[in-house]
């Protein structure tokens, strides 16, 4: 332990992950030796970030079984990863300079789709600026950077045997620094970012930018001791901050509701494929872990954060799992998968008969009843239909097998895991959501 108190700088605060890692940060102060954390908010002033930190944390359940007077310890700090220095005054620069002793860099949009001027923004140019400042700070004991277990690809994604993924650099088809400049000088065309996206293999921007920043941040450390952390499939808390806990609607937990609530009747995937979901707090651990066990300055290393392919889920187990849960514990619809298949004419039939056509039918009948708020709501059911089959068909085809060097402990049950996230879906999110509506 270092002889004066620690201050850890935390980007991400008001994400899923983010939240956790801070909740840990907290709850671990006195081991770690934390005097405070500076949590970087996007906002324009001091006042609007601590208006955030309020609204998006300090309310947040996540934090309930903390000792009360915990929000004291946690400063916010306006500012913007895509700028450089973060969007920090020069003032915070300097205070940061001298004052932090650990950057954790957990910011990201785990958007899909997203254009890739857009991912590239916030996916690399928001590590290399967080890089920046840490490599500013003279007491600093460690950069830890949050990235995905999907940024090694593969030329067969959709093969049905197990595709192995190394704790190692993914590799690119063109020289990082050169793609760099490249991403940095002009717009793309959506033509020009599907031929890149098939040079490099990825299955998306979100994974591409996530892979370039890992290569950008091992050039330019230059005696930064540096963590990459790999989360798999993020989804609810096992145990921290309370079973099940969940605030985030992305990936998996997108699956569990639209199904639970039965507005997912049809489903692209293998059945016989596994998806590698992982608890946040586990995933919060190896990041604290990494931030206070930091490898030799200059070194970089790279931990998968990952259930393991014992502990993954098969989909056909998920499709049982989540209709069973929600039948026995209703949300606002029948729970009913009538298609698992892999993507095709037969799926996309399934998927047509139970959604398409429905939603078709409902828009017009609504709009002949002059109800276009009740349409649009149909229209935009459908879109988010659309999407969460054609954005997850990398993750729902294949089985994924991530190289971990601390593999997760105790190993998942996936079958307990499942009715976890369930039960954590409809009490964390849909219940918000029927708050909303009423």
């Amino acid at each position: 332990m270092s002889a004066a108190p620690r201050v850890v700088l935390l980007t991400g605060a008001t994400g899923f992950v983010g939240k956790v890692v801070l909740e840990a940060l907290l709850r671990r102060r006195d081991e770690l030796g934390i005097e405070r954390v500076l949590a970087l908010v996007r906002a324009g002033d001091p006042e609007h970030a601590d208006a955030r930190l309020r609204a998006d944390v300090v309310s947040s359940p996540c934090f309930a079984a903390l000792t009360p007077g915990w929000e004291k310890r946690v400063e916010a700090l306006p500012g913007d990863i895509t700028r450089p220095a973060l969007g920090l005054s020069d003032e915070a620069c300097a205070r940061i300079a001298a004052e932090v002793t650990q950057v954790v860099h957990c910011a990201a949009s785990v958007e899909f789709d997203l254009p890739l001027r857009e991912a590239f923004a916030v996916n690399t140019q928001g590590a290399l600026h967080a890089l920046d400042v840490a490599s500013a700070c003279a007491r600093l004991e460690a950069y830890v950077g949050v990235s995905t277990a999907y940024v090694t690809p593969h030329p067969a994604p959709r093969t049905r045997g197990v595709l192995r993924a190394p704790e190692t650099l993914a590799p690119l088809p063109h020289d990082p620094e050169e793609l760099h400049r490249a991403l940095r000088s002009r717009a793309w065309s959506a033509a020009e970012e599907r031929n890149l996206l098939a040079q490099t293999g990825h299955p998306n921007t979100y994974t591409l930018t996530k892979c370039l920043a890992e290569h950008l941040v091992a050039r330019r450390a230059e005696g930064v001791p540096v963590t990459l952390v790999r989360p798999s499939i993020v989804s609810a808390c096992r145990e921290r901050p309370l079973p099940g806990w969940i605030d985030s609607a992305a990936a998996f937990a997108g699956f569990v509701a639209l199904i639970g609530t039965g507005r997912l009747r049809a489903v692209a995937g293998d059945p016989d494929a596994r998806l590698d979901v992982v608890p946040c707090d586990s995933v919060a651990e190896r990041i604290v872990a990494a931030a206070f066990a930091s490898p030799a300055h200059g070194e970089l290393r790279i931990e998968h954060a990952v259930a393991g392919l014992a502990s993954a889920l098969p989909i056909h187990l998920c499709r049982e799992r989540i209709v069973d849960h929600f039948n026995r514990n209703p949300a606002g619809g029948r729970a009913r998968v009538d298609y698992v298949g892999r993507q095709g004419p037969v799926f996309q039939l399934a998927h047509a008969l139970r959604h398409e056509l429905p939603a078709r039918a409902a828009s017009l009948w609504l709009a002949l009843r002059r109800e276009p708020r009740r349409a649009r709501a149909v229209q935009k059911l459908l879109l988010r239909q659309r999407a969460i089959q054609s954005d997850f068909a990398y993750f729902t085809h294949a089985t994924f097998d991530f190289e971990s060097r601390a593999p997760l402990a105790p190993p998942l049950d996936p079958s307990a895991y499942l009715e976890l996230v369930c039960a954590g879906v409809g009490t964390h999110l849909l219940s918000r959501e029927r708050r909303r509506a009423s």
